[in-house]
């Protein structure tokens, strides 16, 4: 039928080609900057079910709405190639910006690099947390957590956490034994909440189109980032890297502009005169093609109008544009609360200065990390275990993250340093230690000797 449609246009216009030469103009130009820099609105997406009429098989249809475009397709992943979803454009600045990407590992290295244990608390305060039953218990826990590499799980959770808002695992069985935790897309993942307890009863899973996707949460760990309310848009997360995507794209501008001028900086803008009457247009574009290849650093301009060649010089304001530029990763680290000098962005620091960034650090954004898994993974994961061995009357395992650093050593080294150059008084010294100054033995008074110990 369509040949048959064309057929009739043909004969119907009978359309002949015309050869105009009318001046024509082309500017080569190194890139070509993005259309927008404005931020779009966060995408969502719905899954719909749908039962074929024909087959009358139950079919899986994807509706994903972004900055008032509808795209109604069979996958989602579809949809991410044609720009839907956010899942895709969060990993290509992560892989294309070392600044952020740096910033994201950090705090994921931060975190979990230290390492972890666990222990036993009893639910009655006067039983024994050393009983050989309760520490069988524990040593389950722990055989289980490095059946799944319990370390590496924790480091890629707070990464993607980070990154894209949301994190999930699966639990992989083998005869009723948990033998691994597989990670899960994030950008298929939609939690599915219980209206009267506010609680995740698990979540769809579309990656795969299949009549059960629903992962419920006895085999589900899941992880999001700023869940404000119990609903399935919030239990969604919201990715850091949104609160400095404008940063990120306007880098990406001025990076390219900065490309451009350091390969055309010492070259002038040159518009070339082309006499091109009586050529086909095959021979016309052989010669601007060569025109270029001769002509390869700076912008060319290929013309065939009646124009004298003119020099136009290229003085390119670097200076300013690599202010620009590191205005923008000042930005994307103040997001992350980062010190510079751990970034190797920070040309002189003094030592004191980073010492207190650190701690700052740590204490801010690595400290919440560490609050939020070491409750969702009790919950989630050793609360269930311990219940399936049937000792959930009686104990619970808790998850404790080993010291990054050591408070008392640091702050005593700090105190010190404070001390001998005289910043701080001795009274001042002990205050900040917690230390009583009457509890604290002088030695410019007298005090009676110590009793020698008894031989046995």
């Amino acid at each position: 039928m369509i040949t048959k449609y064309y057929k009739k246009l043909k004969k119907a216009v009978k359309l002949k080609p015309k050869v105009i030469d009318k001046p024509w103009i082309k500017v080569v130009q190194g890139q070509e900057l993005e259309k927008e820099v404005d931020l779009s609105p966060a995408p969502r997406f719905e899954t719909i079910i749908d039962v074929n009429a024909t087959t009358g098989k139950r079919e899986q249809r994807v509706q994903l709405v972004s900055a008032g475009n509808v795209y109604s397709g069979t996958s989602i992943e579809n949809a991410l190639k044609q720009g839907y979803g956010p899942t895709t454009q969060w990993y290509n600045y992560f892989e294309s910006t070392a600044v952020l990407r740096k910033c994201i590992n950090l705090i994921g290295n931060f975190t979990t690099h230290a390492g972890f244990e666990t222990t036993v608390k009893c639910l009655d305060p006067k039983d024994d947390p050393n009983k050989p039953e309760y520490q069988k218990v524990k040593q389950k826990v722990d055989d289980l957590n490095r059946t799944v590499n319990m370390d590496n799980v924790l480091l890629l959770s707070v990464i993607k956490r980070q990154l894209y808002g949301n994190c999930g695992w699966t639990m992989i069985t083998s005869n009723g034994q948990i033998t691994g935790l597989m990670p899960l897309y994030s950008a298929y993942m939609t939690p599915r909440v219980d209206e009267k307890t506010g609680e995740i009863t698990g979540i769809t899973y579309s990656y795969a189109l299949t009549s059960n996707n629903f992962i419920p949460k006895e085999r589900l760990l899941y992880f999001s980032l700023d869940t404000f309310e119990a609903t399935t848009s919030s239990y969604m997360g919201v990715s850091s890297c949104r609160s400095v995507a404008r940063n990120i794209r306007i880098k990406k501008n001025l990076e390219r502009d900065l490309l451009y001028a350091s390969r055309s900086l010492w070259a002038p803008i040159v518009i070339y005169q082309a006499e091109t009457r009586g050529l086909t247009p095959n021979e016309k574009g052989t010669l601007f093609n060569e025109l270029k290849a001769e002509l390869k650093p700076g912008a060319v301009v290929v013309t065939n109008m009646q124009v004298a060649p003119k020099v136009i010089q290229y003085n390119p304001d670097l200076n300013n544009l690599i202010r620009a530029i590191e205005k923008q990763d000042e930005e994307i680290i103040g997001n992350y609360g980062i010190p510079k000098a751990l970034l190797s962005r920070e040309k002189t620091i003094a030592r004191a200065t980073l010492e207190y960034s650190i701690r700052s650090f740590y204490e801010s954004t690595v400290a919440g990390e560490q609050i939020y898994f070491k409750r969702q993974l009790e919950k989630q994961w050793y609360d269930p275990i311990v219940k399936a061995l049937g000792y959930d009357d009686k104990i619970r395992i808790r998850h404790e993250w080993r010291p990054i650093i050591d408070p008392e050593s640091d702050l005593i080294t700090a105190l010190v340093r404070a001390f001998e150059a005289g910043v701080v008084s001795a009274e001042e010294f002990f205050r900040r230690l917690g230390w009583e100054l009457d509890r604290v033995i002088d030695k410019t008074k007298d005090v009676p000797d110590e009793k020698p110990e008894e031989k046995v």
